[in-house]
């Protein structure tokens, strides 16, 4: 008799506890992650944004018309003010580690990643956040999507066994010019966007021990640094782990037939095939989905996953209130825990800047 049926798996849990009594936000940046994104999980969730600051005055006040947002405000010392909040500091990285300096002892807050433009803005980001005892995440929100939480809970029930492929394949068209500031940073692709497949191996196979990485330019984005990738991770056990990803499949010119965006994780027990709607024409995006297929069941599909975007900035959000509030004894992307996927992300760029062997004819 198997192990699971197919009810176990179409029934996985898709999403985590809200808290009992959530803190208002005050959100720091109004660009198009936060009304993309962050404003709208929060109204999904029935989170109370109290204000908005950001320093284009049209950008925030667009936001507060949009979502009902009850305050402006003048500048980021004003909006930092506020007591009895939740800060959600919403800034390019270059930035953050400016703004981080400026957050009240004590406070709690959640911060954009990447943790700052390099591996020192990071550790100077967890020293001051230790140092006025803030409790803090990172909004590395992958692993909070519907689909990300119930893989989790078929791996804790067994259904995957000892994991032996972890391959995560892209080839879609993003719409890079939605993000202006993307153009004056050295490094794109993975310490912007591959980051949180980082993040997310990272939960299921720990830290790896070593990477292999390759992120170059493409002609049709001349003004971004990288927008492909492939890199490799290694472990001490039998896994093979790659990424392959390709933001500049051009499907105005061959359609979306072969656009793909896909994980796909396999164990000895099981497997699991995770596509990721969201980038597919993105932001407008298609239906997420998740199937697994274990010992004795056939490929099935996980009900209610949900999207990428909003619902899992609904689960960041909601881990830090209920964390803050010692709801849970857990904060699963923590500054901390953030810490070490950025030093996976700069080991990236360190492998990146490494030349192959040469082909000896």
């Amino acid at each position: 008799m198997a192990e699971f049926s197919s009810s176990d798996i179409s029934n996985l849990s898709t999403s985590l506890p809200m808290p009992k009594n959530a803190l208002p936000i005050v959100i720091i940046g109004a660009g198009g992650i936060v009304s993309d994104a962050h404003l709208p999980a929060y109204k999904k969730a029935g989170f109370e944004v109290f204000g908005i600051f950001d320093p284009v005055k049209e950008k925030a006040e667009k936001c507060a018309k949009d979502f009902n947002i009850k305050k402006l405000y003048a500048s980021e010392e004003e909006a930092l003010s506020e007591k009895n909040v939740v800060f959600d500091i919403a800034v390019p990285p270059q930035v953050l580690l400016e703004v981080v300096k400026k957050i009240p002892s004590n406070s709690i807050c959640q911060l954009q990643k990447p943790m700052g433009n390099s591996m020192q803005d990071a550790a100077e980001i967890k020293k001051i956040i230790k140092e006025k005892n803030i409790i803090a995440c990172v909004n590395l929100q992958l692993k909070f999507s519907p689909m990300m939480i119930a893989l989790r809970e078929a791996i804790n029930k067994g259904m995957i066994g000892d994991i032996t492929e972890l391959e995560i394949s892209l080839s879609v068209k993003t719409p890079w010019h939605l993000w202006p500031f993307l153009e004056t940073l050295d490094n794109v692709e993975v310490p912007l966007h591959s980051i949180h497949y980082l993040d997310w191996i990272r939960s299921v196979l720990g830290n790896p021990n070593s990477v292999h990485c390759k992120s170059i330019k493409h002609p049709s984005v001349p003004k971004i640094s990288d927008a492909r990738s492939s890199i490799i991770l290694e472990y001490d056990q039998d896994v093979r782990c790659c990424l392959s990803i390709n933001h500049t499949h051009d499907t105005d010119k061959h359609g979306m037939k072969h656009s793909h965006a896909y994980a796909r994780v396999e164990g000895l027990k099981g497997a699991a095939y995770i596509k990721f709607g969201l980038l597919l024409n993105y932001p407008k995006g298609e239906p997420e989905e998740i199937e697994i297929s274990t010992d004795g069941v056939s490929w099935t599909k996980v009900d209610n996953v949900g999207t990428w975007f909003p619902d899992a900035f609904v689960g960041t959000m909601s881990s830090l209130q209920r964390f803050a509030s010692g709801e849970d004894s857990e904060l699963l992307h923590s500054v901390d825990n953030a810490y070490e996927t950025m030093a996976v992300v700069y080991a990236c760029l360190e492998s990146n800047k490494i030349l192959g062997t040469k082909v000896k004819y």
